[in-house]
């Protein structure tokens, strides 16, 4: 089961977290009551109580027009989805077996192609689009969808679903440059199980996670990344998917993915190196010293140009060649004017 939350941690907008545990009963509980009313669209299907019916025809609507990001999985449809909207407190804790704490807005069943949600009526003040978290759960069960049988380890699951619902802002692009700077990035095998209990460490495990599946499809191309979900399907393990699709060990994969993050979001740790300082220190230098070399030769040239006129003039006039005299011409009065114009008439 993935359960998904919201938390109002400081300086934090938009980011959801989601806690994965492998349970078998609560689906028992989640039997719908006859009570539900039931709308459908091919193999999609969302159970609701009367005072949510707008809402679900809007989930249906948005489920049925799911696409996912990458563009390489994009003609590929939905295998199956139901979702169940709750109506109640109650209701919720009923369906999801009690084990969602109260501050759970939804939560995955992947392997049963299930998602249940509360009724956005029992959210009156949540900071979040209702949509945009029932597409990062719909992500779950896409991508679970995909690579049945196989395992899928905690970080993928959940960078996944980040980077199909589009949770990412500049907030978590500064934040996630600041965990770089600070060393506090995991290493991915601390995260294939389990996320961190603590709000501000999980918090953390999310932003890595996106960028690790941001590096993989940016990293690589259409047929090879259709190549290693085909791989890790059939070996039903991600190390030997990519040994299989890509070349690359697991270890050798993350290695890849912490250098290109490093540049990709290391800005903030070059900017604050003492090495960078001083080479912007010299750097300005360099530049002013130019600067004011360039004008000094140019007011150099400027008094020299002003002295030569000031001191050299009578050189300069004796220099210049003589005028010529101008030619005697006798005046025209008006009576030759007179007699020029009659003769050429």
């Amino acid at each position: 089961m993935i359960f998904i939350a919201k938390w109002n941690v400081p300086k934090v907008i938009g980011l959801l977290s989601v806690f994965f545990c492998g349970l078998a009963g609560p689906l028992e509980a989640a039997g719908v009551d006859s009570v539900y009313a039931r709308l459908s669209s091919g193999r999609i299907s969302v159970e609701y109580q009367a005072p949510d019916s707008k809402i679900a025809r809007q989930y249906l609507s948005l489920a049925a027009g799911f696409i996912p990001r990458p563009e390489w999985q994009r003609g590929i449809p939905l295998a199956g989805l139901e979702i169940i909207i709750a109506p109640t407190e109650a209701e919720f804790r009923r369906l999801s077996g009690g084990l969602l704490p109260e501050w759970g807005l939804a939560c995955a069943l992947p392997e049963r192609d299930l998602v249940i949600v509360r009724s956005p009526r029992l959210l009156p003040v949540l900071q979040g689009d209702p949509e945009e978290i029932l597409l990062h759960e719909i992500s779950h069960v896409f991508l679970d969808q995909q690579l049945r049988p196989a395992e899928i380890p905690r970080w993928f699951q959940e960078g996944y679903a980040l980077y199909c619902s589009r949770m990412w802002d500049t907030e978590n692009f500064f934040e996630f440059s600041v965990a770089i700077l600070l060393g506090k990035v995991r290493p991915l095998s601390a995260l294939n199980a389990s996320f961190p209990v603590s709000e501000a460490a999980a918090h953390l495990a999310y932003l890595e996670s996106y960028t690790v599946v941001e590096y993989i499809f940016l990293r690589w191309e259409k047929e090879q990344l259709e190549l290693l979900f085909k791989r890790w399907r059939e070996q039903g393990d991600l190390d030997r998917g990519l040994r299989l699709s890509l070349g690359l060990t697991l270890a050798q994969f993350e290695v890849g993915w912490r250098q290109w993050a490093e540049v990709r979001y290391g800005w903030l740790k070059l900017a604050t190196s003492v090495t960078l300082i001083w080479i912007l220190a010299a750097g300005l230098f360099i530049a002013v010293y130019i600067s004011r070399r360039v004008r000094f030769k140019k007011r150099l040239a400027e008094m020299r140009s002003r002295e030569a006129i000031q001191y050299d003039w009578p050189l300069l006039e004796a220099a210049l060649p003589p005028e010529e005299p101008a030619e005697d011409k006798p005046p025209e009065n008006e009576e030759g004017r007179k007699s020029a114009e009659d003769q050429a008439k």
